[in-house]
């Protein structure tokens, strides 16, 4: 597919939403998130990471491998995902992005967001890829779980390695560097080979 980065320095290889990207470094891993209900929280007297409050899915079905170039099916997901937890735009701080430091795929996403988060809204954006590299199907899971860490301990992580951001992300305000910082509401992307996509959205427990 020619989509990995032919960069050799860990330090830099990956790098999303700078004007000098050239691919995505893959990775491994493994997460587990627990879903229960409020009351089951309460009877185990358990500590929760954040709220599960809605999501969305939306399948442009564009290309087998490549995202749509205005990021259509993107943008459906996170409008599917703000009606079905009952919100609007202005209601989220921070996206983590699925931003996989490939040209296409960044431009994408970055249509889709600036059309779901108009101005005047100055939504936080991010991707944790850069710090941890692409899992492919374990990237979805493993990104949810950062904006679950962020809520439970009020900090946003930061867009690695950019050092020349891109021009296009307009009113997207990119978060290059993990910062402390209250947190009430998040969303996060993840898109798919085949035009497939999904956001979610977290919530403070």
């Amino acid at each position: 597919m020619r989509a990995l980065s032919l960069d050799t320095n860990p330090d830099n290889a990956s790098r999303s939403f700078d004007v000098t990207r050239n691919g995505f470094v893959g990775t491994g891993g493994s997460v587990c998130l627990v879903l229960e209900t409020e009351s089951e929280v309460q009877r185990r007297n358990a500590q929760s990471y954040a709220k599960f409050l809605g999501w969305g899915q939306g399948s442009d079905g564009h290309n087998v491998a490549i995202s749509h170039p205005e990021g259509r099916g993107l943008k459906s997901a996170m409008s599917n995902a703000l009606r079905d937890s009952k919100m609007n735009p202005t209601d989220i701080d921070y996206v983590n992005a699925h931003a996989p430091s490939t040209s296409i795929g960044d431009a994408s996403e970055m249509k889709a967001l600036k059309a779901t988060f108009p101005l005047p809204q100055e939504v936080l954006v991010s991707s944790t890829k850069p710090l941890t590299g692409h899992g492919l199907s374990l990237s979805s899971i493993m990104e949810a779980a950062f904006c679950c860490i962020g809520l439970k301990d009020q900090f946003l992580p930061g867009s690695a390695h950019v050092t020349q951001p891109d021009p296009e992300l307009g009113h997207l305000k990119l978060v290059q560097e993990s910062k402390d910082q209250p947190v009430d509401r998040v969303m996060s992307n993840s898109s798919g080979f085949g035009g497939a996509n999904v956001s979610v959205i977290f919530g403070k427990a």
